[in-house]
């Protein structure tokens, strides 16, 4: 059976086997397209696969992505190799060269955190721009609220006006394994998303894209993945962090609400992690609040 043959008969073993989302597979389906294309370019067979094979691989791709990038890879063909040898495609040394491949070791570093003042100097950075007071407001828009309520990218990507409930302040949320959730937003956010949704309706072609998703773009129906990381970590460039992506705005909410007490549970539920170890990685206390503690606390820190 050819490999193009296999990996559809995989790929609806996910879909309809596993059940699966399509998030899901489509990260599976683009990772056993790496192999496929190296496979293909150096005449490979792809049951016939030994460990010196996936070395060679691992140099090839590790020129273009990271070691955490990798893992991720090497565990969609542990998965992949495994179909094959339940469906007696590949023999159980092939099995056994993808199976005990070793990891990339990668260090679990923690996300930047920025403080609210730190926030509010990126408002103020976008207001100086000589953007259009619309896109000025989307992008300020975009920003808050991935601080307010620590959504995800994919998330935020998807949202729509029908998801949002003003009086309420909250977001429904469509998070990973289309898992549903609800998140919250603070009265700043909302007033930024009213003066946005309210100055969008001069602008016709604007308006009408609003059926697909929230924040939109002239060029675009609606602003992809790709256009709102772009916006964020633009905006967010220059700032004294690590890193300064969607993410970091996620994290800086759940650090914030550790920081005033909320239980980690609590926080877990908010971000839609399955697992609690999630989470607590998002969670490091921030220096000033633990010298405060320690001030609190301690007999030194009374004096």
């Amino acid at each position: 059976m050819k490999f193009k043959e296999v990996k559809k008969e995989f790929l609806e073993f996910l879909e309809f086997e596993k059940g699966y989302s399509a998030k899901t597979i489509e990260a599976y389906q683009r990772d056993i397209l790496k192999f496929e294309i190296y496979l293909t370019e150096f005449s490979i067979d792809y049951k016939k696969i030994k460990k010196e094979i996936i070395f060679d691989f691992h140099s090839d791709l590790s020129q273009s992505i990271g070691p955490r990038s990798f893992s991720r890879t090497l565990s969609s063909l542990r998965t992949f190799y495994r179909f094959l040898f339940y469906q007696e495609l590949i023999s159980d040394l092939t099995l056994n060269s993808v199976l005990t491949y070793p990891s990339p070791k990668f260090k679990k570093s923690i996300p930047s955190f920025l403080s609210e003042k730190k926030i509010y100097e990126v408002l103020d950075k976008i207001d100086q721009t000589d953007k259009i007071a619309i896109y000025k407001l989307r992008d300020k828009a975009i920003i808050m609220l991935f601080f307010t309520s620590g959504m995800r990218l994919e998330e935020m990507t998807n949202l729509t006006l029908r998801d949002i409930d003003f009086n309420e302040k909250s977001i429904k949320v469509l998070g990973k394994g289309d898992k549903e959730r609800y998140a919250n937003f603070d009265d700043k956010t909302k007033k930024l998303l009213v003066e946005y949704l309210k100055l969008i309706k001069k602008y016709p072609l604007l308006k009408s894209n609003l059926d697909n998703n929230l924040f939109v773009d002239k060029e675009e129906k609606s602003l992809s993945r790709n256009k709102i990381q772009y916006i964020v970590m633009n905006n967010l460039k220059g700032l004294s962090v690590s890193s300064f992506g969607p993410h970091t705005l996620r994290h800086s909410f759940a650090t914030h609400l550790i920081n005033e007490g909320v239980s980690i549970s609590a926080i877990q539920s908010l971000l839609g992690h399955s697992k609690l170890s999630s989470t607590q990685i998002y969670t490091h206390v921030s220096l000033d609040k633990l010298q405060s503690t320690i001030n609190k606390a301690h007999p030194r820190g009374k004096k």
